[in-house]
């Protein structure tokens, strides 16, 4: 065979290497330049032999079963008149060897549309295309999305060339366009960085890394810190928070509007940097800026350094006008009828229970007050004694003037043109344990002391001993009476603050003994012999890093590191369910404001859920944020979520469709707190960045940045009519902040919020008041229903600024 082979060489046949490459060789009698162009042209794919695990390819063998096959007649030879024979077929790609199947999919229906028939059912052959895989019509933008994939590779020096020569544009350029042409800086070094990294060219990438990275803003500098970690091709397709940016390269994007960074551009500077790349010919730029930025252009003035800066810093650019057209239901529902429910009028000063509201422990504690006015006392380990107030006086007069004031709170949402159709959201029946509830908070507003900025609220601060560094997290219940602090130790504890004990549930063998129909039914039901001021909870197994309360006071939420959700029973303290749905730690579980019965949770899976507290699984996941969601909070209707997170963005989000309805950028750190405000038109949030944002989620517009704070903001709350605004953080102080006046500056006379470019967003006027701690980070603050305000944090050894 060996003989035979050599006589066949010798003929001219083609030979082939082992690796199946074609080897160029002189062919006796045969035109050098014709055969030369003939082997050009020439495809043929080899395919192992049939006896053979290996992928050698075994010319000797296909040689010998051809002739066998066909015979070695002239018209079958390989080469007849110095040209293959139409005889011989190429043979098919391995189905290792072929790209993703969707991508030929795609492929195959751009040839078809074009009419392309031919070559359109050569791939169909090669490909091993099916009849069952070619139904159903491929998007354009997929078509778009797969083309866009295949990056020209280009000169890898070109890349520093280019992006240099656009910086340098952006800063020669008159100072009315440079900054909104320099937003491109950012997204153009990012997907240059990344294509270097897809073409495999590190070197050339790690050069362009060092060179340009130091010219980015200082915000970007946790993104440097992740895309400085990519430095080969597999890490793109690995979980990183570039990974939508990078998937255009990957071949994995659908032409979706959400791996598009945004930049708003006004027309004029929309132009003068296009015409810049036409004239320059930066294809390398011209073609990032086409296909994977989205330039929304408008009509009007170019905006300034500062009207830029206070929107950035989201990790994919602004928002859209799209995202924020949808009406927003922000006004309050309609209060339940309250009339009929009979409140002991020596009530009026709080029961001050520990226990859920009834009318048999509402009467039983009528002496005790609600609010924690006065200093307190702690313990070696946290505990907290305060010390009880004295002043129970109430007249006749005060009693009717909150009845007065109580009926007038109940029309006030009758007449909302904002407010939620009340069957929108399917929310629960108020209890009457939930109306008594509402109604003592009602007709205890007749007695809360009416808060401006000549007259301050009293501040009592609980100071947390010997627990530095490891509280997570406070919370106070409603009426200020119970208060709850997670630890990284994963316990939470629950103190009463006020002299009443927080009891247990007599076990079942005494509860068979109660009477049921009696008035005092609850009351019985505690065992008076287990009170105790403080309470213990066990049961995660890492840090507890959310705490709330259920508005009536009788179940706990809690999220943890543990990935899972717990639902506490505070009257016999005891777990008693464990949702669990997220696969990473949960930052934040927070319950509705009507009955208890919906709460949310956020967590690292970049995700919030919705979930009611009968059932085991989520009713809704809201999933949109390209990094961990930390921040959560519900509207005071029940019918919206907000959340933060920490690519820097704020949303507000539909509970009965899950679509996000507002999109709100303009932090440059991860987002920690949230709060509406008590007419729920306003949003504010807080987060590492120091900022306070205050957001109309009417139009998603941002009206204020607050921006005293030295240190990340961790808590926020309102005064109970909603005129102060009162945050405290790292920094180790209580600021004041007079809301009204905000409102006042920001709104126009027909309660349309002002365009941003036309105002001023640093309110340096709206601080009525600071409160410097000694050394208590401020971990929690609360306003009671009487406008104390209750502060809390663990004491500092030493304060770490």
């Amino acid at each position: 065979m060996e003989e035979n082979y050599q006589n066949h060489h010798q003929m001219g046949m083609m030979d082939f290497d082992p690796s199946g490459q074609q080897m160029e060789m002189d062919i006796p009698g045969v035109d050098t330049d014709h055969h030369h162009h003939h082997h050009q042209q020439l495809e043929m794919s080899l395919v192992p032999h049939q006896q053979q695990n290996s992928h050698e390819y075994h010319n000797q063998n296909l040689e010998m079963e051809y002739i066998q096959q066909h015979g070695n007649t002239p018209e079958n030879n390989v080469y007849s008149n110095g040209s293959f024979s139409n005889s011989i077929r190429p043979l098919p790609i391995p189905m290792s060897e072929l790209p993703d199947k969707n991508i030929l999919l795609v492929l195959h229906s751009f040839l078809k549309k074009h009419n392309l028939e031919s070559t359109a059912e050569l791939l169909k052959r090669e490909a091993h295309i099916s009849e069952h895989e070619m139904r159903g019509n491929i998007p354009d933008a997929d078509v778009q999305s797969v083309l866009s994939s295949y990056v020209s590779d280009e000169n890898p020096d070109e890349y520093t060339d280019a992006y240099n020569q656009l910086k340098n544009f952006i800063e020669t350029s008159l100072d009315v366009y440079k900054y909104e042409v320099g937003q491109i800086l950012w997204p153009v070094f990012v997907h240059m960085y990344l294509e270097l990294v897809y073409n495999e060219h590190e070197m050339q990438g790690k050069a362009f890394f060092i060179r340009f990275s130091k010219m980015q803003e200082t915000y970007h500098e946790a993104d440097l810190i992740a895309l400085g970690a990519i430095v080969k091709k597999n890490h793109l397709s690995s979980e990183n928070i570039f990974r939508p940016l990078s998937n255009c390269l990957l071949a994995t994007s659908k032409g979706s509007a959400s791996n598009l960074y945004v930049i708003r551009m006004s027309r004029e500077a929309q132009s003068l940097l296009k015409r810049f790349l036409q004239e320059k010919r930066l294809k390398l730029v011209q073609n990032i800026v086409q296909d994977r930025i989205f330039v929304e252009v408008y009509d009007g003035i170019p905006r300034g350094k500062t009207a830029i800066n206070v929107v950035s810093g989201h990790f994919m650019g602004e928002a859209c006008r799209q995202d924020n057209k949808v009406k927003v239901y922000y006004g309050l529902l309609r209060e339940p009828d309250l009339q009929n429910v009979q409140v002991d009028p020596d009530d009026e000063d709080g029961s001050g229970s520990t226990e859920p509201s009834t009318p048999s422990n509402s009467a039983t504690n009528s002496t005790q007050k609600s609010d924690p006015v006065t200093p307190a006392s702690t313990t070696a380990q946290g505990g907290i004694v305060p010390t009880p107030s004295t002043d129970q006086k109430s007249t006749p007069s005060k009693k009717k003037k909150g009845k007065k004031d109580w009926l007038g709170l109940s029309k006030k949402g009758k007449n909302d043109p904002n407010a939620p159709p009340i069957t929108r959201m399917p929310l629960p029946e108020l209890r009457d344990i939930d109306k008594l509830e509402k109604a003592k908070a009602l007709r205890e507003s007749a007695k809360r002391a009416t808060l401006s900025s000549d007259k301050l609220p009293s501040i009592c601060m609980y100071t947390l001993l010997n627990v530095d560094h490891i509280v997570c997290c406070v919370k106070w219940s409603d009426d200020g009476s119970l208060m709850a602090v997670g630890f990284s130790t994963s316990m939470i504890k629950i103190w009463s603050m006020t002299p009443l004990k927080l009891k247990r549930m007599k076990p079942a063998s005494e509860l068979v003994e109660i009477e049921r129909e009696a008035d005092d039914v609850l009351v019985r039901m505690m065992d008076d012999r287990t009170g105790e001021t403080l309470r213990t909870l066990r049961g995660h197994s890492g840090p507890v890093y959310s705490i709330d309360f259920s508005p009536d006071k009788s179940t706990l939420l809690s999220s943890s590191e543990d990935t899972s959700i717990r639902l506490w029973s505070l009257l016999t303290w005891t777990c008693i369910v464990v949702y669990k749905g997220h696969l990473f730690p949960v930052w934040k579980a927070v319950f509705s404001p009507h009955g208890g019965y919906y709460f949310a949770s956020a967590g690292h899976d970049r995700t919030a859920r919705l979930w009611a507290t009968d059932n085991h699984q989520p009713l809704r996941v809201f999933a949109g944020h390209f990094s961990d969601v930390t921040a959560l909070i519900f509207h005071p209707n029940s019918n919206y979520i907000a959340t933060g997170s920490s690519d820097r963005s704020v949303r507000l989000w539909d509970c009965v469709s899950g679509s996000c309805v507002r999109l709100m950028t303009g932090h440059k750190g991860m987002v920690d707190t949230l709060l509406f405000s008590n007419d729920g038109r306003f949003l504010v949030s807080c987060g590492i960045d120091t900022k306070i944002l205050v957001w109309d989620i009417s139009n998603g517009g941002l009206l204020a940045a607050l921006t005293f704070h030295t240190e990340p903001v961790h808590t926020l709350t309102f005064s109970r009519e909603g005129t102060i605004l009162a945050s405290g953080g790292q920094d180790c102080c209580v600021r004041l902040w007079n809301f009204t006046k905000l409102t006042e500056d920001v709104l126009s006379e027909e309660g349309a919020a002002i365009a941003p470019e036309t105002k001023k967003l640093t309110c340096t006027h709206l601080l009525i008041g600071e409160f410097p701690t000694k050394n208590i980070p401020i971990h929690g603050l609360h306003f009671t229903r009487r406008n104390v305000l209750l502060a809390s944090g663990p004491f500092q050894l030493h304060q770490g600024r």
